[in-house]
């Protein structure tokens, strides 16, 4: 007869009694750590991105024109004017939507919009592992844990980021979808995509599953925060999203495409394949075909699995427990923008698939999963330096996150289904096999022309990410630079660089007759002389000076819109005059030397053409379709100008004496802000070919006729 005395002894020391008390412990250390420290300094400080998220829903709140919102410097002078203290903002890649959800926080004082918004959230947190807990049956220690051990949602808590609340929309969904209600589980990923654009693999999962209503849903649901977002924002921004902003993001392109601490694998190829002056000196092998074969190649082997296991029809929870966490392990490993709190969702998969092995009592997979998860939360890229094949060693938690889709893949191998049949896979992977074909041809036509004007860039330091408003003296160049602390004016004399000192943003320059004058921004823009004069205009920016220097242009804003404004210099009483009427945006402009000044501008919300203005303020139009930044040589014969075709935008000239044009630049990437030499044969431009979206080097071509 067994003795109970020594059966509950056995019990005390048993290794699942001690793996349970040191959850415990664990989870207290934890939990304790995130509520001294990591939300104290969330209540605390200001971080990127909930600045981001508050300026342009402030925008929205306060009736601006929102359609420059993805433009930096126009972005960071808002942010200026409202005295947010963060030293940088910019809206790429994200999604206009996702800035709505801010809205009803803009009467509030941006630190305490924070506030609420992190009370939210927490609240959000604990609704989703209540979900969670209905749908696994996990006790709320097994949970807890998961949350605690998740280091992007102390990230994501602190940056005020809104992962979690997209942890929660996913969650909810996959519950709607369980629960036999596949239309709502729909439309909530639908708002999910509006957010991120990668749940929209989710309704390749419902095609794959044959489920047209929840299709339908996830359609209807897109659609719909497509229609909020635009009748907040406009069709305009949402134009650039979708023809520029998106498909740089989707390249690894939205940011520095080279930075292995993000640790993705789009940033990995760039590294090892693409060589970029700057950014990119020595990649293992200068071959950029073999990015444009083995991204998309890659993506593809890593997630079709997750399509192809999934089984038509059939509703098993827990088949669908392991089906939609491998859905959401493989958007995540091919994210070509993966910060650190974007893999606060890691808590939904870890969650569903831990509950399958916990009720077929695996617990040798457990040991598996629980590390694994903890790896790619806690680690990301280690050293952005790295050169040659250096860079595969430098990206641990891409690999983490490859290991975590084999491990889904394999659960779901093991419950293997008789439903899904050889034919209808095959049909799949055919599918997937064109898709996969189309992306290489559009990658390698992408490239065509990519990487010509290296030969012509200007060197800038590697702590400048960005060169921009280029403005030509007659022994160097001016231009204004975004470093990590912000903008600044730089002057390149004979090689060096030297950039002014000072706390506020410096975000426009101009210069005639051996005269300065910069934009500072703070509560509201102002216009000084850099070289010592006495003109200082306020409530002014992005100044430009007329050839002879007698006249500076300025744009004045309102709401978000702009207006030419233009002062006589060297007049003992200075005067500022409007030039355009109300109805123009103006964007950029140039003098003409007989005093008329060329400007780009939108009319009526449309697209941006080319105008002319006298000096009495009468204006025509030049017809030139889809046209900004107009730069007129100093001997007054040639335009040069940027025009939009394809969702780049590409230089070219027009003979002003015949009316005939040139292209310049063709290439799937922007040169822009073209400005003359003196001798009005070489053009000093920006572009961003081969870098990240409007992250712009500085050129220099000749230009001979």
């Amino acid at each position: 007869m067994e003795d109970p005395v020594a059966s509950r002894v056995d019990h005390l020391h048993s290794p699942l009694r001690w793996f349970r008390i040191g959850g415990w412990i664990l989870l207290a250390l934890l939990a304790t750590q995130m509520a001294l420290r990591t939300l104290p300094k969330a209540w605390h400080t200001l971080n990127t991105d909930f600045p981001n998220y508050y300026l342009t829903a402030s925008l929205v709140h306060e009736g601006y024109d929102t359609s420059r919102v993805y433009e930096w410097l126009w972005f960071q002078r808002q942010k200026d004017h409202r005295e947010i203290d963060q030293r940088l903002v910019g809206m790429v890649p994200i999604t206009p939507f996702s800035t709505l959800l801010i809205y009803p926080l803009t009467s509030l004082p941006i630190l305490t919009a924070k506030r609420c918004w992190l009370i939210f959230n927490l609240g959000l947190l604990v609704a989703t592992l209540s979900i969670l807990r209905r749908m696994t049956r996990h006790p709320w220690q097994h949970l807890s844990l998961v949350a605690v051990l998740s280091f992007p949602l102390r990230v994501n808590l602190l940056f005020g980021q809104y992962y979690v609340l997209l942890l929660f929309l996913l969650t909810l969904a996959c519950w709607l979808y369980i629960c036999q209600k596949p239309f709502l589980a729909g439309i909530v990923v639908g708002l999910a995509t509006g957010l991120k654009v990668f749940p929209a693999f989710y309704l390749l999962y419902f095609l794959r599953k044959r489920d047209l209503k929840a299709f339908a849903g996830g359609v209807l649901g897109s659609l719909g925060s497509g229609v909020a977002s635009i009748y907040a924002f406009g069709c305009e921004l949402h134009r650039v999203y979708l023809f520029q902003v998106l498909p740089s993001a989707l390249r690894g392109e939205g940011l520095d495409p080279y930075n292995l601490q993000a640790a993705s694998l789009s940033s990995l190829l760039h590294k090892l394949f693409i060589y970029e002056p700057q950014l990119n000196q020595h990649p293992a092998i200068n071959a950029p075909w073999l990015f444009a074969g083995l991204h998309p190649l890659l993506q593809m082997m890593l997630m079709a699995p997750a399509l192809l296991l999934a089984a038509p029809n059939e509703t098993c929870p827990r088949r669908v427990h392991l089906e939609w966490a491998a859905i959401l392990l493989a958007s995540l490993a091919i994210s070509t923008s993966p910060a650190s709190y974007l893999f606060t969702l890691l808590i939904l998969p870890a969650c569903l698939i831990w509950g399958v092995l916990r009720e077929e009592k695996r617990n040798w997979w457990l040991a598996i999963l629980l590390p694994l998860y903890a790896v790619a939360g806690f680690v990301g890229g280690t050293n952005n330096e790295a050169a040659g094949w250096i860079a595969v060693l430098t990206v641990p938690r891409l690999y983490a996150m490859v290991l975590l889709c084999a491990f889904a893949y394999a659960v779901l191998v093991s419950q293997e289904s008789s439903k899904s049949t050889k034919r209808d896979r095959l049909a799949w992977a055919l599918a997937l096999a064109a898709i996969l074909t189309l992306s290489i041809v559009f990658n390698l036509r992408h490239q065509r022309g990519l990487y010509a004007d290296y030969q012509q860039r200007i060197p800038i330091p590697k702590g400048v990410f960005m060169a921009v408003h280029p403005t030509a003296e007659e022994d160097g160049l001016l231009f204004v630079g975004m470093q990590h602390d912000g903008y600044r004016s730089a002057v390149e004399r004979f090689g060096a660089i030297h950039f002014s000192k000072g706390h506020d943003d410096e975000l426009g320059i101009a210069a005639a007759n051996g005269i300065q004058w910069v934009e500072q921004t703070g509560h509201e823009s102002k216009i000084i002389s850099a070289s010592g004069g006495s003109t200082s205009i306020q409530q002014a920016e992005s100044p430009v000076a007329s050839f002879d220097g007698r006249w500076l242009a300025f744009l004045r804003e309102e709401h978000g819109r702009t207006r030419i404004w233009i002062r006589a210099l060297g007049q003992s009483v200075a005067r500022d005059s409007p030039l355009t009427p109300p109805e123009f945006n103006v964007l950029e402009m140039s003098f003409l030397p007989g005093g008329e000044i060329v400007f780009s501008a939108t009319s009526g919300g449309g697209h941006p053409g080319l105008f002319v203005s006298d000096r009495v303020g009468s204006v025509r139009s030049l017809g030139m379709g889809e046209v900004r930044y107009p730069s007129i040589s100093p001997n007054g014969r040639w335009l040069a100008y940027s025009e939009l075709q394809g969702g780049n935008w590409n230089l070219w000239l027009r003979d002003l004496s015949n009316g005939q044009t040139h292209r310049l630049t063709d290439a799937a990437c922007n040169n822009t802000e073209p400005a003359w030499a003196a001798d009005s044969q070489a053009l000093i431009y920006a572009s961003d070919c081969g870098r990240a979206l409007w992250f712009s080097a500085l050129c220099r071509r000749r230009i001979i006729y």
